[in-house]
């Protein structure tokens, strides 16, 4: 009797600790998110550079990339989502950007039940820890670690390409009237400065400021960039034609920059690093000019 008494309750045992090790393994099944509603367009680039795109339920009206994106119901807007279209969707997880998604809003999707996560994306070392962030919310570290690998290989290469170069002074807008500049405390700025350029409102506090035309030239900008234009664009050649004392001006070095991927905080910030670089110094990235005995050969005009 004893012996079938110790053998029972060695049995009970035995399944209870597999019907415990069982409701945990689920439980950390459940918590990794197999639905996500996005609410910024470069947390949505996130997702689908990281492999995961196919967990999104629900994206903004400015989600457009990749053309993936635009087949992901639509939220609402950038900044003001639509809570009710959110709770449809029932997602595991709704993720937005740290300074950009409306707090009220995520508080009221809290209070309704919903895990929502802010990532921080101020500068580029927030960006790629927001990367890593998300693929480990995921489930998916390894995608995370791929993914910022690949950017900083092409932070890297960029920054190879123009150390030889000096410092040449840049203005990067997105808007003409009146002048809206990338200021200082901005990721932008970073890039300004990766690509071998000198921001010339890099010191102002805030990340965007609009600027007097006396401003722009005491500070001689040798480049001009005019990124995410949109309507502006067409007014952009009669607003310099009174500033020709501007070595941008003068020497017609303003150019247009329509992608958006540099005014995004996500995923594609590598590429438009190549891009910005290649405008501020076409001369590093012209093969002919630029390559002898395998070395660099950047040299700045005069302004």
């Amino acid at each position: 009797m004893n012996w079938f008494k110790h053998n029972l309750t060695a049995l009970f045992v035995v399944n209870l600790f597999f019907v415990c090790f069982g409701i945990e393994a689920h439980a950390g099944e459940a918590k990794i998110p197999k639905s996500v509603v996005s609410l910024a367009p470069s947390v949505t680039e996130t997702l689908f550079a990281l492999g995961l795109g196919d967990r999104l339920v629900g994206v903004t009206n400015y989600c457009d990339y990749p053309p993936e994106a635009l087949k992901v119901p639509k939220i609402g807007d950038f900044i003001s989502p639509n809570i009710e279209a959110i709770m449809a969707k029932r997602p595991d997880l709704v993720i937005g950007v740290s300074g950009a998604t409306d707090l009220q809003k995520t508080k009221e999707l809290e209070r309704l039940g919903l895990k929502v996560v802010l990532v921080s994306a101020a500068n580029l070392n927030e960006i790629t820890n927001s990367m890593k962030s998300i693929a480990g919310l995921l489930g998916n570290e390894a995608a995370g670690k791929r993914l910022v690998m690949k950017i900083n290989a092409q932070v890297s290469e960029v920054k190879k390409r123009v150390e030889p170069a000096p410092r040449r002074p840049v203005l990067l807008l997105v808007g003409v009237r009146p002048l809206i500049a990338v200021g200082g405390k901005n990721f932008i700025d970073e890039l300004i400065t990766l690509a071998g350029g000198t921001n010339i409102a890099g010191n102002a506090g805030q990340p965007w400021l609009n600027l007097p035309d006396e401003y722009v030239v005491a500070k001689a900008p040798q480049v001009i960039i005019e990124a995410g234009m949109g309507s502006e664009r067409e007014a952009s050649s009669k607003r310099w034609e009174d500033l020709k004392s501007i070595p941008a001006v003068r020497q017609g070095r303003i150019y247009s920059y329509p992608s958006d991927k540099i005014l995004r905080p996500g995923p594609r910030f590598g590429e438009a690093l190549e891009e910005l670089a290649r405008l501020i110094h076409p001369e590093c990235f012209n093969f002919a000019n630029n390559q002898r005995n395998g070395e660099s050969r950047c040299e700045s005009p005069r302004p």
